[in-house]
């Protein structure tokens, strides 16, 4: 989650990243967030509709106001990661439900960039459809236009590749390949949360089903 290919310029919430710096809400998070009271109950709070990205949207609405959001790579939390690798795929469909839950709100240019992941889904969507055609005979293309069809997915593995050779020095080899089919199944089940955001109705948080809440006491 700290990697740049993953999260973009969100890999921030995840690691420390550069000096104190003025920022936007893409690298800050609401587990790790100082917010002045005045200004929160100027903008009304949360719009407890939107979960998760409240704060993202609240965060978006303070800046065009003219307020100014902060970055300390040295204020840092620690928390617990999700368990299992179930809970993992369920988090990035959240977060990709969230952010164009936000964007339906609340668009701004600064969600562009969390198109790339359902945009992304759409291309291996097609391109599957397009292979299974070949090979079944149903259509015949020039090997040309194949090799132009397989070159983005082709980019991508080498971006990832990058990716994971830069990840070698802070977290070892080991690490760094379990992270590589980590990052693409965030990018892809990210994208499905993005367009299952875009075409659901915003529920309010009686609408939506009981959440489990455990409090555990962590030795540090």
């Amino acid at each position: 989650m700290g990697s740049w290919l993953a999260f973009g310029p969100s890999c921030a919430r995840y690691r420390s990243v550069g000096k104190l710096r003025e920022s936007s809400e893409k690298e800050l998070i609401l587990c790790n967030l100082v917010a002045r009271r005045d200004a929160m109950l100027e903008l009304g709070g949360f719009n407890e509709k939107l979960y998760p990205n409240e704060e993202n949207a609240l965060m978006d609405e303070l800046q065009k106001r003219g307020g100014k959001l902060l970055y300390d790579p040295h204020f840092i939390v620690h928390r617990r990661p999700r368990s299992n690798l179930k809970a993992f795929m369920r988090m990035l469909m959240t977060y990709g439900r969230g952010r164009a839950e936000q964007f339906k709100v609340h668009p701004t240019f600064g969600s562009v960039l969390n198109f790339a992941p359902p945009l992304f889904d759409v291309y291996l969507l097609v391109l599957m459809a397009g292979l299974i055609s070949i090979a079944g005979g149903l259509i015949h293309l020039d090997p040309l236009w194949v090799r132009a069809g397989l070159s983005p997915l082709a980019l991508y593995l080498v971006m990832v590749l990058v990716q994971i050779a830069a990840l070698v020095p802070r977290g070892g080899v080991r690490n760094s390949l379990g992270a590589l089919p980590l990052i693409a199944l965030t990018h892809i089940l990210y994208g499905l949360g993005f367009w299952r955001g875009l075409f659901t109705p915003l529920r309010s948080p009686e609408q939506r089903p009981p959440m489990q809440v455990v409090l555990e006491h962590v030795q540090v």
